[in-house]
């Protein structure tokens, strides 16, 4: 993955980015595994997971920049989330609609689904999907100019990556860095 930039007043703060091939070769591989899944047994154990894999479709083609195509794919998934009561797949779903919503320009419809998809992380003690979501929202936060909560969120987000040991730790100290060294 390329370098991420965290500049506060650019667009698309700390934004992940994959070379054209990169994205190639992840698009590739999670529309693999999406029909694996859809062709899958789903009464076998082991079956590659129908909504998982559509997730992860939506969240490769959210960093090959293509984020139209993956907000009609994981909003059905949110709605079969919902309905099938997989709260744990909610969690992400939702992850990936908000950061496709996000990049986007969709940000009235992105807030609330990050707000949710950290309240299904925190209601289900799922700490790993709570300090993405954290992170990504600060990366939203920054995006709208909101410096202050994108700070809380951050900070939040980074006491939960050093506790679980993170490697991410160290991005999201960059991103909280470059935040408040902008509003000095």
């Amino acid at each position: 993955m390329s370098d991420r930039q965290f500049v506060v007043g650019r667009p698309h703060f700390g934004r992940v980015t994959r070379t054209p091939e990169e994205n190639a070769a992840a698009l590739s591989e999670a529309r693999d595994a999406l029909a694996t899944a859809v062709a899958a047994d789903p009464t076998q154990p082991g079956a590659a997971d129908l909504l998982d894999a559509t997730v992860d479709l939506a969240e490769a083609l959210t960093i090959a920049g293509r984020e139209r195509e993956a907000v009609a794919l994981a909003r059905p998934a949110v709605q079969l989330a919902r309905d099938a009561d997989r709260t744990e797949s909610l969690g992400w779903a939702l992850l990936a609609l908000a950061t496709a919503e996000h990049y986007a320009g969709l940000a009235a419809d992105a807030e609330p689904d990050f707000d949710e998809a950290l309240s299904v992380a925190r209601l289900g003690a799922d700490r790993v999907l709570e300090h993405y979501a954290l992170h990504h929202l600060g990366r939203f936060l920054v995006d709208e100019g909101r410096t202050d909560d994108a700070v809380e969120a951050f900070t939040a987000c980074l006491a939960i990556r050093e506790q679980l040991g993170e490697p991410r730790a160290a991005s999201t100290r960059a991103a909280l860095e470059a935040v408040l060294r902008s509003r000095r």
